[in-house]
Parts: structure tokens; sequence; C-alpha cells
């Protein structure tokens, strides 16, 4: 649903191309809400590029009953991201995420550890 990034779609491919990343997600997830306000949202996403705040701000905007869950993998086995990044530093993801719960969103770096935690959420 995020990427809309294909020559079957100009539209998409071209805003995917001209928006700044956060913009460009932050549309679709517009769009999705748009589409399934009922629905109940897990986000995924990651750390190399601006996933913590696109969803930290969708959250806010669309309340707490719509964005169930956000997980955000830190990335650390790409050249110029190790744990000790910018993109990897706690106080970036708790700017990103202010005024989010600390319940609603969890960082991680090990997939395995989420298992849980998606089984508890779809119970």
């Amino acid at each position: 649903m995020l990427r809309e990034a294909s020559w079957q779609d100009m539209g998409g491919f071209l805003a995917s191309l001209t928006q700044g990343t956060e913009a460009y997600k932050s549309s679709r997830i517009q769009k999705l809400h748009g589409m399934l306000p009922k629905r109940k949202v897990l986000c995924v996403g990651d750390s190399t590029q601006s996933d913590p705040e696109a969803y930290g701000d969708m959250y806010r905007r669309f309340g707490n009953g719509w964005i169930q869950k956000i997980f955000i993998r830190k990335v650390t086995d790409v050249e110029g991201l190790d744990a000790q990044s910018a993109k990897n530093q706690p106080e970036r993801f708790e700017k990103a995420f202010r005024h989010v719960p600390p319940e609603v969103w969890t960082v991680f770096e090990d997939p395995a550890a989420l298992h849980g935690e998606v089984e508890r959420l779809i119970g």
C-alpha cells in the first residue's frame, strides 16, 4: 500500500520520486485511513528513512483507535548505519513518538522478538 511506485501507476511513481519520504508515507497512510477507517492497523517500518516520524505523526492525527501498534526495526547491518548512528539513537525515537504512549511503539533489532507481541495483538 505504501509503495505504488511502478510504471503501471505513473502518479504513484512520480509522487514517490518528488515528495520527501515522510510526506509520501504520510499521504499513503492517509489514503489507507480513508479507505479503511474502522480497521485496526499495525505499522511496521525501519530506522533507515522517516518511518518513525511518519508513523508518529499519523498516530497523533488519527488518534489511538486506528493505529494499534508501531514496530520500528533498528537497522544496524547497512553501511553507515550502526547502533551509534543518529538514526538509531533513542532521542530520535522519543522525539518521533512524542505524545504516543510508550506501549504503542516498539524499536527492535531481532524480528523474532516480535512474535509474542504480534500474537497478543491478533489474539
